[in-house]
């Protein structure tokens, strides 16, 4: 790729993509996207009219008439229908936005991505119905009753509408459905006690430590005047008995001779040092890695992953 390469932030979702030159696939494929969105679209259309009127030509056509005749006037069915086609219109709505940003005006669509173009209209309407009953559902609680209303023009136009909204936001929506997910199913990350490995040589503590399922982190040497203590663990953070997540780090101090250089340490000196890091440990209970300790990692750095070619959306 050459080195003068553009790179671009996706609108929706603020991702850095490098911009790749389209090929003759890639051009297709946008377009099959483009007439595939605004078939979509047209179907729903109809629906919608269909749908409107009490028709239900296309529900005749799949379902017997007397499965359509005992649903074609329940609210409730009418509602989740026209939430339905809508989350499926704004997802066509946002295929076609995309194919404009990245066809039109960059010619960068990449082929790959077809199959999204394909998913988002009947992903968009499965998830603007479950959208809309978690909606429904709230109000429900807070009125202390049922929620849907008498099904009128307007109660159907605000349906559909919340459906659309859902359907072209569906990146959006799906956080929005992750934070809701956590926070009704929330799991409490395992724990475990820290053992005492003070006396022991590293390669015994690390080993100790492997078992209790926690993770052996940076050793720091400490001088001491007992022959006993050279080569072994003289300190620890965090102390043992402790309560940590699983696979946490904690942190060694072996014996050196007193007259090493360089590593004249005081172990009271290092667990100051490190109080806050050895808090955040015990604290932790999203069970991600530690963070104490300059070996413990690094993070990827802000707008990492370019190199790839993205249509918006999802």
């Amino acid at each position: 790729m050459p080195e003068t390469a553009e790179t671009v932030r996706d609108e929706q979702t603020g991702q850095p993509f490098v911009v790749i030159p389209e090929g003759k696939a890639d051009i297709l494929a946008a377009w099959f996207s483009a007439a595939y969105s605004i078939a979509a679209i047209a179907v729903l259309a109809w629906l919608l009219l269909d749908t409107w009127s009490g028709q239900y030509a296309a529900l005749n056509r799949i379902l017997s008439s007397e499965f359509t005749g005992s649903v074609k006037d329940n609210t409730i069915f009418k509602l989740v229908v026209y939430t339905a086609i809508g989350g499926g219109m704004g997802a066509a709505i946002n295929n076609l936005r995309s194919f404009i940003q990245w066809h039109a005006e960059r010619r960068a669509f990449g082929w790959r991505f077809l199959w999204k173009y394909v998913a988002m209209p009947p992903l968009g309407a499965a998830l603007a119905a479950l959208v809309y009953g978690i909606l429904q559902g709230g109000m429900a609680v807070f009125n202390g009753g049922n929620a849907i209303g008498s099904g009128n023009s307007i109660t159907s136009l605000s349906a559909w509408a919340t459906g659309t909204l859902a359907g072209y936001g569906a990146h959006k929506v799906f956080v929005w459905l992750d934070e809701k997910v956590n926070s009704l199913f929330k799991v409490e990350p395992a724990k475990v006690t820290v053992p005492d490995v003070t006396g022991k040589s590293p390669e015994e503590a690390r080993q100790v430590l492997i078992n209790a399922v926690l993770e052996p982190g940076e050793s720091t040497s400490s001088t001491t005047t007992d022959p006993q203590r050279i080569g072994k663990v003289i300190g620890q953070t965090p102390p043992p008995g402790t309560e940590i997540v699983c696979n946490s780090k904690v942190l060694l101090v072996i014996g050196v001779p007193g007259g090493a250089a360089g590593t004249d340490v005081n172990p009271t000196d290092l667990v100051a040092k490190v109080d806050e890091e050895a808090k955040q440990i015990s604290q932790n209970g999203t069970g991600e890695e530690s963070k104490v300790g300059a070996g413990s990692g690094s993070q990827t750095a802000e707008g990492q992953q370019i190199k790839s070619t993205d249509q918006g959306g999802v």
